[in-house]
Order: structure tokens, then C-alpha cells, then sequence
């Protein structure tokens, strides 16, 4: 058995409302190194926006060099990583020669040969065990050539070809050197990809600081370009965990922490995807499998090595380690979309397990009147628990000093007040929204809305104008 853990979207660095969220990267980053050990992943693959900004603080470094040293300690064979939309391609290009003695493999932006994105994984012995096409962010300047004076569809439909053509090309070395592979070693060697994109229908949520990609034609990324030879593809850029198109082998495992206070309630996920030599191992139905499982347990004492592991009070079922005391209940079916867990059978050789992220720093957006929200603030204080507070006030009553009635409950306990949103006020008039709302509070589009609003801009002129923005920022944030 092969083990992949699929992760993305870190944003090392990030803060919220100026706040910074160091101990929060650094005790996920714990949390995926005890991952990798207890479920023995052979292959860590980090599918882009590693870091927040193109230009990491020390501290953000630090994080990532220090877990990429500590999981070279582990019995994890192979680290790929791709880049995104928010890295630099040449930082994380940098020490690609010095990281690959430790088998840690980067893959920054494009070159010349697309062979070069292709990578052969082998064990221990020195056999392969994993082929990755491992493909980063395609920049607009990667993938299409400019014409003068072309037509905004014009450029739009030679980017989305032009992905599409990339992807073809590295799909079809990687299948004939998956078939050259087989032949030689007599083994079935997985195919993977990676991909750092929008995909058509994925899912968002409001004031998760993801940025469109490609510009007016995000939909047409869709599923289909990803070829049924792939065993599992692993993108990122999206936050929320999710399968892409109706294809249960393309997923976004999403970013593990929220990254604002618009995602405080999704339960964030990383996948574990298990390869299998056995091709009759998962014929049965795996609800069967879960119930073998869960029945095995019946008389069964704990070993020391074999806690119950327990999530945010949820128990991660593991289908192949040693079995926890307790399983949670289920009936006939396990509807795999469900939460904490999510179990899916890819192939009769393939089984998907996503696990539940812990919560390191809880958030709350506090939205109502004063008396809900006097009232949550209340009970979350009598709680003791630290939590980052959002407070939108929408109430009929004018409240002018609602900062000073919040700082009255709040102080002196664990709660931080990030965000206060007085909406009453900001609805007098446009001037006293604007004044109510600083910069660390906006990112470049919504600067640029909050201009066209101002001006009065015409709606029909608005989309045009925000999609020349967007071209701005990709030139100005490559």
C-alpha cells in the first residue's frame, strides 16, 4: 500500500485584521507532522500558496524550513511541491537542487521542457512507486502569446487553451512513461497531477482573499481537461474541501486553517489517498468495508499504540491503522460527503479519507442587534476559550459608541475584537462607510469597488473595468 496526503493553501504569513497567526501555522504544521506519522504517508503533496506573499517574512520562512527539515525524519519518502498564484516562483526555486538531495521535489513555475515537471517517485529499494505531473500555477504569460489589439475574448480563449493545451502535453509523457514503467517493472505505478487554478463550480465563500486567476473565463477551467488516466488529482487555490465537476479523483483539499472569518465554520480537511496492489481489495462496497471494520472492534481491548484519536470532539476513523475503541454510529450508507470524515472509494485500487483539521484559534463573525450580540458576547466569555471576534451590527438603533459597549464585556477575558462593523452608520451616508472601513481591512479589488461606487460608475461599465483591474494585479502580483 502506497499512502498520499494532499494538502494546499497554507498561506504562511497571513495575518487577519493585522493580526498576526504564527502560533497558528506552527501548531498545524505539528499537526500534519503527527499526521504523516501515525498514518505512515509516503508521499506529501502541497499543492500551492505555500506563503501569503511573494515576499515571506523570516518568521514565515522559518515555519516552512523548519517543517521540511522535520519531516526529512520522517518515514515519508517524497515532499512535491508546486507553486500558486501567491508565491514566488523563483523564491521557492531557489534551494530546488539542495531540497532534492532530501527527496523534497519543486516545481516553482514552467521551463522550456514541459518533461521537466514530470517526476518519477521511487521507494526505498529504488523502484517506482508514484509518477507526478506535477504542474504549478500557469501564469498568463506561461501559457498565451499576445496579439495587438485582440479583443478581450480573444485573450480569454487563448488562456484557457492554452492551459488546456499544457496540460494535454504533460499528459502525454507522463502516460507513456507510466506505460514504460509498467512494462519494465510489471507493476501498476499511480498516476498523479497537480494543478493550482478555479475550477469550474467551485465553491467559495465571501472574504476568503481568493483572487480570480483567469480573468472573465474562470468556468471554463473545468474537469473534463483532467484525463481519466490520472489516479487522483490534487489542485489548490480554493479554501473550501471539495470535489471538482462530479469527479470524485479531482479535489481541492482546501486551506487548514480560515483564513477569514467567512470560512470560522467550515470544518477544514486534508485527503489521504491510499494505493493498493491488490485490485480486489475494495471490490466490496465501502460501507461494507467500514462495517467489517466497525464490527472488528467487538471484544477488542486497546493497545498503548492505538489511542482513540478525537478532533474538535470528532473521532477520525482510520480504515487501515489499529482501530479506535469507539466508531461513530452510522447506518446502511456513509454518505461521503459528510463531516468529520469523508471516506471514498476512487478505484477498486484507491481509497480517499479526508480528515478533519483541528481548530488552533477559533473565530466567530457576531452578526444582530445589540441584544444578540451582547448576548453571545456574554456566554463566549463565561467560556474562558480565546476567540477572534467579528462584530457586524445591524440593528434599527443607532448605537454611536458601539466600540466602547463591546470593550465593556470584553475586557478582561480571552476575547479579541478584530473587525466591528456598525452598519447603521455606514448606511447614512457613503462617506461615513468609507470612514468606518481602514485599508488593513480591504484587499485591492474592494479598494477598486469602493472607487467605482464612488464615482458612481454604471453597472454595465463595472465588469468590464474590474477585469482590466484583475490584469493589473496579475502583472503587478505575478
Amino acid at each position: 500500500m502506497l499512502t498520499l496526503l494532499h494538502t494546499s493553501d497554507w498561506h504562511l504569513g497571513r495575518r487577519l485584521y493585522g493580526k498576526p497567526r504564527y502560533e497558528e501555522f506552527s501548531q498545524f504544521l505539528e499537526w500534519q507532522l503527527t499526521v504523516v506519522r501515525e498514518h505512515a504517508v509516503d508521499v506529501l503533496v502541497i499543492a500551492g500558496d505555500i506563503f501569503d506573499t511573494s515576499t515571506p517574512s523570516n518568521q514565515a520562512q522559518s515555519l516552512y524550513y523548519h517543517f521540511l527539515h522535520e519531516i526529512s525524519q520522517t518515514t515519508c519518502q517524497h515532499v512535491v511541491i508546486v507553486a500558486g498564484n501567491h508565491d514566488s516562483p523563483n523564491f521557492l526555486d531557489a534551494p530546488k537542487q539542495l531540497l532534492k538531495g532530501f527527496n523534497i521535489h519543486i516545481i516553482g513555475s514552467i521551463g522550456d521542457n514541459v518533461a521537466d515537471e514530470l517526476i518519477v517517485l521511487n521507494d526505498a529499494n529504488g523502484a517506482p512507486s508514484m509518477l507526478v505531473a506535477a504542474v504549478p500555477y500557469l501564469r498568463d504569460r506561461d501559457v498565451r502569446s499576445v496579439s495587438s489589439g485582440e479583443h478581450i475574448d480573444d485573450k480569454e480563449n487563448k488562456l484557457i487553451s492554452g492551459i488546456q493545451a499544457h496540460y494535454a502535453n504533460i499528459t502525454t509523457l507522463a502516460k507513456a512513461k507510466q506505460a514504460e514503467l509498467e512494462q519494465t517493472w510489471h507493476k501498476k505505478i499511480p498516476l498523479i497531477a497537480t494543478g493550482h487554478l478555479f475550477a469550474a463550480g467551485g465553491q467559495t465563500v465571501e472574504g476568503d482573499g481568493v483572487r480570480e486567476l483567469y480573468v472573465g473565463s474562470l468556468a471554463q477551467v473545468r474537469g473534463e481537461m483532467f484525463d481519466t488516466g490520472f489516479d487522483y488529482v490534487a489542485l489548490g487555490h480554493l479554501h473550501v474541501p471539495q470535489a471538482v465537476g462530479g469527479y470524485a479523483h479531482i479535489r481541492y483539499s482546501g486551506s487548514p486553517i480560515a483564513m477569514g472569518f467567512g470560512e470560522a465554520t467550515q470544518q477544514k480537511q486534508v485527503h489521504l489517498v491510499r494505493f493498493f496492489a491488490d485490485d480486489q481489495l475494495l471490490t466490496q462496497p465501502i460501507y461494507d468495508l467500514v462495517r467489517q471494520r466497525s464490527n472488528a472492534t467487538v471484544g477488542r481491548t486497546m493497545s498503548p499504540k492505538s489511542p482513540k484519536k478525537t478532533t474538535n470532539n470528532v473521532v477520525s476513523l482510520d480504515l487501515f491503522a489499529e482501530l479506535p475503541e469507539t466508531i461513530p454510529p452510522m447506518g446502511d450508507h456513509l454518505d461521503i460527503s459528510s463531516t468529520p470524515y469523508t471516506i471514498a472509494k476512487l478505484s477498486d485500487t484507491t481509497l480517499l479519507q479526508s480528515l478533519a483539521v483541528p481548530t488552533f484559534q477559533p473565530l466567530e463573525s457576531i452578526k444582530g442587534d445589540w441584544p444578540t450580540i451582547k448576548t453571545r458576547l456574554q456566554a463566549l466569555k463565561q467560556t474562558g476559550q480565546s476567540v477572534w471576534l467579528e462584530i457586524v451590527y445591524d440593528g434599527v438603533t443607532i448605537i454611536g459608541d458601539l466600540a466602547a459597549q463591546i470593550a465593556e464585556i470584553t475586557n478582561d477575558s480571552p476575547l479579541t475584537v478584530l473587525r466591528i462593523k456598525n452598519q447603521q452608520l455606514r448606511n447614512q451616508t457613503l462617506q461615513a462607510q468609507h470612514s468606518s472601513e481602514t485599508l488593513d481591512e480591504l484587499d485591492e479589488l474592494q479598494v477598486f469597488e469602493r472607487c467605482m461606487t464612488t464615482n458612481q460608475i454604471p453597472d454595465a461599465q463595472q465588469a468590464t473595468l474590474k477585469r482590466r483591474y484583475l490584469e493589473v494585479l496579475e502583472v503587478l502580483h505575478p
